[in-house]
């Protein structure tokens, strides 16, 4: 018999997807209006576990893949705290 494929669950954060391909984090949803690229640029172990301590995060308009907002942050709470802002902002005022 066939096995069925168990679908992966798509990371979450505040409703919207995460999605980690290397050191590049795509939030929110490609197909929308704008979504949000974060480029993990510097990270620290520790312990066991790799640690982002410099992102560069981009707010971009999937119509023609150009950057409206950029900023950098020193971690992925702060990258996320205001990038989320930015996702929010730019979808609700449509």
């Amino acid at each position: 018999m066939a096995k069925k494929k168990e679908e992966a669950k798509a990371l979450l954060y505040k409703g919207r997807q995460l999605v980690k391909r290397g050191n590049v984090i795509i939030y929110g949803d490609a197909c929308d209006k704008y979504y949000l690229r974060m480029t993990i640029l510097k990270t620290k172990m520790v312990e066991d576990v790799e640690v982002a301590t410099y992102i560069y995060i981009e707010l971009i308009s999937s119509a023609d893949d150009k950057t409206v907002k950029k900023a950098e942050r020193q971690d992925m709470y702060e990258a996320l705290d205001i990038g989320g802002f930015w996702l929010e902002e730019a979808l609700g005022a449509n």
